[in-house]
């Protein structure tokens, strides 16, 4: 969330005043609703604080990495001896990550005024769960307190974790509004693992009873919802819709990555991947879903004026049609996918699978849809082949053939059959498509990967023509990872040299990315020191060009290659510091020394020879 600087200022003058004026709150009938439906409340040794809410209020017209961060009122659980924190905001209890050394989790509790500030802080009490915390006070007693926090939430116009309502309406009736927080309370353990659905189903009905006024339309269709979920017979074992509900249950946060994402240790999505991977054996059993109206796990998130919502177990059926397919029907429109089954049992299911590989805009290939890529790899995986070669011939300059290459790594086919395809499918195409295939490829064989890496690492061009950030010439440095050669590391390490500053900073860029683990850490480090002294300087100042979008630094308006690479070995290193744009020659120059002090300890190779 981030506030305008007219909000602030309003907020800063109007609050206090309006406040004085907040009639007093009866906390007693709240405290006996809360008590009633079992409302969580914090251990009384818990202290209450002001923790951070991971938002920052914008002061300028551009974000800094100093601007204030949020604080509202919680009550601090545990403080772990990793730096993080576990508070219960509200109803919810959350843990806070530590992101900036310099930015405390949580502050002394207060409700006084605080003036934002660059480096500073500033105090929310425009949630939802701030009023939670004034019953939560008032049941352990604490009334001065909680009247102090309400006259704070009472006043404001706008609550940040409840959009496009009217606060003024709702806080003039308080037991109405801790009934929807207790409701919100219940419908979001829905989404919790191993959540108890009958004893939610229960308590909500008894809150819908006390209080007939929640029932609107989206409250009722998530009870119904339920209701559906938990009276319905048990499915067939190993069916699609065993496996279906098995996956409904089950959230996810990493969802958006893909249901064949590289790593998921919860293996959440598994029994999606079961079902694609049936291929058209599952299409019928997901029609006949597509009119579910149970309740799932899974939350379709707000966008733009639509609240969030948890989706049915009919969408997901739906979903999973539109992977198999690569078909894109709306709602619950059936017959496209019927279609589709016709198509194959005409003309077999390995060409109904291959049809649904690429989106086109006419005879051009614009994208690969992976389900079916996937699919063709575990039961037709020699028809991969022939889509690798249509790929190289009609895609795209922009089509990413990176789910193909993918699913003919992953085939159900001899290893070496496999290296000798993505070998033959990297020398095609363009720089881009190339730099997909041999990413995939050095997971597989990184030897075949660093003999092929030569000609193209050896002729990049000193600039890239579009966007640093998505360009492919520094998307070579995620290929570069995974291969074991310091040769192929010399060549990229001379090209990096030879670039435009920012082109090489790109390819410096994802040396600390986390997935890649402590894989080449020491080529990594050496590749990074090499830049030390470096004193190029790469200026935003006068415009963005082909630094638009979250490019290497792109926080930072103006900093030096050395400095850059001093960022990225203290983050390999996994040193505490946390450079900013506000930093000051001095202070770089006092971290660069640190990071030559650890890197003497450490077994570099040298990368600038050849052998």
């Amino acid at each position: 969330m981030r506030l305008c600087p007219l909000t602030l200022f309003l907020t800063s003058l109007l609050a206090p005043t309006v406040g004085l004026l907040a009639e007093p709150l009866t906390t007693k009938p709240l405290v006996e609703i809360a008590t009633r439906h079992k409302m969580p409340m914090p251990p009384k040794e818990a202290r209450l604080v002001l923790a951070h809410t991971e938002t920052w209020s914008l002061l300028g017209n551009s974000s800094t990495s100093r601007d204030p961060g949020i604080y509202s009122p919680a009550f601090l659980l545990e403080e772990k001896p990793d730096g993080s924190i576990v508070i219960l905001r509200g109803t919810e209890r959350r843990t806070i990550e530590r992101r900036h050394e310099t930015e405390p989790l949580w502050r002394p509790f207060s409700t006084a005024e605080v003036k934002p500030k660059l480096g500073g802080y500033v105090v929310s009490f425009d949630r939802l769960s701030a009023f939670v915390c004034v019953v939560q006070l008032a049941s352990s007693g604490n009334d001065s307190v909680a009247q102090g926090i309400w006259r704070r939430f009472s006043t404001e116009q706008m609550w940040s974790d409840a959009h496009f309502e009217n606060p003024g309406e709702q806080v003039k009736n308080p037991g109405l509004l801790l009934a929807r927080c207790l409701y919100d309370h219940l419908r979001n353990g829905l989404l919790q693992k191993q959540a108890d659905w009958q004893d939610i189903h229960a308590r909500m009905k008894i809150l819908f009873q006390e209080f007939p006024a929640l029932k609107d339309s989206q409250r009722i269709e998530v009870f119904d919802g339920l209701t559906a979920a938990i009276t319905a017979k048990p499915p067939a074992p190993d069916s699609i819709e065993a496996l279906l509900l098995d996956w409904s249950r089950k959230p996810s946060s990493m969802r958006h990555l893909g249901l064949f994402r590289e790593k998921d240790e919860s293996e959440a999505d598994a029994p999606a991947r079961a079902m694609i991977l049936r291929g058209a054996d599952a299409v019928p059993d997901l029609i006949a879903l597509l009119d579910d109206r149970r309740i799932t796990s899974h939350e379709v998130p707000a966008i733009m004026n639509s609240p969030a919502r948890i989706s049915r177990v009919g969408e997901l059926a739906g979903y999973l049609l539109q992977e198999i397919t690569g078909l894109r029907a709306t709602g619950k429109d059936a017959s496209t996918y019927r279609a589709w089954l016709e198509k194959q049992r005409i003309k077999g299911e390995p060409e109904a699978l291959a049809e649904s590989v690429f989106e086109r805009q006419g005879d051009k290939i614009t994208s690969v849809n992976e389900a079916p890529a996937r699919v063709l790899a575990q039961k037709f995986p020699e028809r991969l082949f022939s889509l690798c070669e249509e790929f190289s011939i009609r895609a795209t300059p922009d089509a990413q053939p990176f789910a193909l290459a993918e699913a003919l790594a992953t085939a159900r086919l001899p290893k070496e059959d496999r290296i000798k395809a993505l070998a033959d499918f990297a020398t095609r195409g363009s720089l881009k498509h190339k730099r997909c295939v041999l990413q995939n490829l050095a997971k597989l064989d990184d030897k075949k990967c660093a003999e092929m890496l030569a000609p193209p690492l050896g002729s990049l061009p000193k600039d890239s023509s579009g966007p640093y950030w998505t360009c492919p010439e520094a998307a070579f440095t995620h290929v570069v990872m995974q291969v074991e050669n310091d040769e192929t590391w010399h060549t990229y390490l001379q090209a990096a040299k030879r670039s435009s500053v920012g082109l090489r900073m790109e390819m410096m860029n994802p040396l600390c990315y986390t997935y890649i683990g402590r894989k080449n850490i020491a080529r990594r480090l050496a590749f990074a020191a090499a830049f030390l002294d470096d004193e190029t300087v790469r200026d935003m100042t006068g415009g963005r060009g082909k630094f638009e979008g979250p490019c290497a630094a792109f926080t930072f308006p103006k900093i030096a290659v050395r400095d850059f690479a001093t960022l990225k070995i203290a983050a390999i290193l996994g040193m505490p510091d946390a450079p900013d744009e506000f930093w000051t020659s001095e202070q770089w120059e006092e971290l660069r020394k640190k990071v030559r002090t650890k890197l003497a300890t450490e077994k570099l190779p040298d990368l600038s020879v050849t052998k």
